[in-house]
């Protein structure tokens, strides 16, 4: 069973990985939330199978399930816990579907593929993106005044509409 806690302030999600996790302000905690409101060693988590059941550590801001203040409780799919002013949903889902920590790693992952395409694109040669047919080509006004053909390459053949690139045997 896959056991996470999803933040409704947009955090990433917080797998719990370990039959029992301190959850707490402090770096001796499993889990680390850096809330003000939480205490050092706040609640404890015990995964157990097809189960997550969470005990409050005797806290000053307390522990809450679906809006009650506990000391301890059966947690379910769907729930919406408080550690202190610290707001989560729980997920627990099957060990072969994608958590919601996986799929935020996942999309990471991509944005950050697309943010390295994007500044791939930024690097493009105006003259070379032109010349190939590439969407990034300058306009006109961003062209050398001289021929274009004699500024993308001075090197290259002067073509004819009827000569073709590709030479046949």
């Amino acid at each position: 069973m896959k056991a996470e806690l999803i933040p409704d302030n947009g955090d990433p999600p917080i797998p719990i990985t370990r039959d029992v996790t301190i959850v707490g302000r402090r770096d001796f905690a499993d889990v680390v939330v850096d809330h003000p409101s939480l205490s050092k060693r706040h609640a404890v988590l015990v995964k157990t199978d097809g189960l997550l059941v969470i005990r409050d550590l005797i806290t000053t801001n307390g522990t809450r399930v679906k809006g009650q203040r506990i000391r301890w409780a059966a947690l379910l799919p769907g729930d919406r816990i408080a550690l202190g002013g610290y707001k989560m949903r729980v997920y627990l889902g099957p060990d072969d579907a994608m958590s919601p920590s996986e799929l935020y790693r996942k999309r990471a992952g991509k944005a950050a593929d697309l943010r390295g395409a994007g500044e791939a694109l930024h690097k493009v040669d105006p003259i070379q993106a032109r010349r190939f047919g590439s969407f990034a080509a300058p306009s006109i006004e961003q062209l050398p005044s001289s021929s274009y053909d004699e500024v993308a390459r001075p090197d290259a053949p002067e073509l004819d509409d009827d000569d073709s690139l590709i030479e046949l045997d």
